[in-house]
């Protein structure tokens, strides 16, 4: 296949890495807090696209020259991806960019739901020091139970981390991997109710698809062990926020360690946003120098192999590809 001449290029939000990697002349930036406004980006032939906007047919239409959607991270469930195959326009992301950053978060979320850290700030914030029971009163990690929902780059690091390094038991579920995987890994494989009812920190790393949709509902949370934690990192929609809120505020669940909501950015009026025994941070696992670095670099060499006429890695839409090559 050819190559095709990269002119110009459109970055969702201000990317500093990108803008480092990428000729001036080709750039325009949409700055942080504005909002999206494609007249600049008429003649972009590739979008870098975070996970900010979303990209449905309308958006792609009003970019007659977009021939690449270029995601800085793994889901792409903001990009439209029938719309996308539809229009002849290749979308490609980086799966292996935020796995370090991505589990590092979720262990460190881990822990300060276990040592009770946002609490223990709070009661010191506000002029106490004690008493060293109720809220502040954490528990230990080691040899307990972490279920994980999906054993693939991000959950397997996760287990690693804390089989190896907190020593503690790991079982999950992930009907791709088989038994002398997670063997492999260390863990221990069941089913997913299984892992889930078993669980001391339940911690989900699972696309969200329709299929997956609220699969943490009240029906699944109510299975889970009494005084247990829940950990989501991954998609907003995969956990029932109403749901999980009676579970903690019952004390069915000890608390809850979220990055990740199903409408972003929350809402203000949200109690997840300042509710006393949930860590809640805003949709930053992935976002450390490394990991940043990491995603827009891998991002830039898609949209370069691409523009030489090669097969970029992590094409999602894989039948565009082939098309263009006829």
């Amino acid at each position: 296949m050819s190559s095709i001449p990269f002119t110009h290029a459109w970055i969702e939000v201000k990317m500093p890495f990108l803008s480092a990697l990428l000729p001036k002349d080709v750039i325009q930036i949409l700055p942080d807090g504005q909002s999206p406004s494609y007249a600049n980006a008429l003649p972009a032939q590739a979008i870098f696209a975070s996970s900010i906007l979303q990209y449905d047919g309308a958006v792609m239409d009003a970019l007659p020259n977009l021939r690449l959607i270029a995601r800085t991270g793994i889901g792409v469930d903001n990009v439209d991806l029938a719309a996308a195959t539809e229009r002849g326009i290749v979308v490609t992301n980086t799966p292996d960019g935020p796995t370090e950053s991505t589990a590092e978060h979720t262990v460190a979320m881990l822990l300060a739901c276990a040592k009770r850290l946002k609490q223990g700030n709070d009661n010191l914030a506000a002029g106490k020091w004690g008493p060293r029971t109720g809220p502040i009163l954490g528990t230990e990690v080691q040899g307990k139970t972490l279920g994980l929902l999906g054993l693939g780059r991000i959950g397997r690091r996760v287990a690693n981390i804390c089989r190896l390094g907190l020593e503690m038991k790991v079982i999950g579920y992930d009907p791709y991997v088989s038994q002398e995987q997670a063997a492999a890994l260390g863990v221990t494989l069941l089913p997913m109710d299984e892992v889930i009812s078993q669980s001391d920190f339940l911690s989900l790393h699972i696309p969200a698809t329709p299929e997956t949709y609220h699969l943490m509902d009240r029906a699944r949370i109510a299975t889970m062990k009494t005084g247990s934690y829940l950990l989501n990192m991954a998609r907003g929609p995969l956990v029932d926020a109403e749901a999980l809120l009676e579970a903690i505020d019952s004390g069915k669940l000890a608390a809850a360690g979220i990055d990740v909501y199903e409408r972003e950015p929350v809402a203000m009026d949200s109690p997840l946003r300042n509710h006393p025994m949930i860590l809640a941070t805003p949709h930053m696992a992935s976002t450390t120098v490394e990991g940043l670095e990491r995603m827009q670099r891998m991002a830039v060499e898609r949209a370069v192999a691409f523009f030489r006429g090669e097969r970029p890695q992590d094409v999602v839409n894989g039948e565009v590809w082939e098309k263009r090559r006829k």
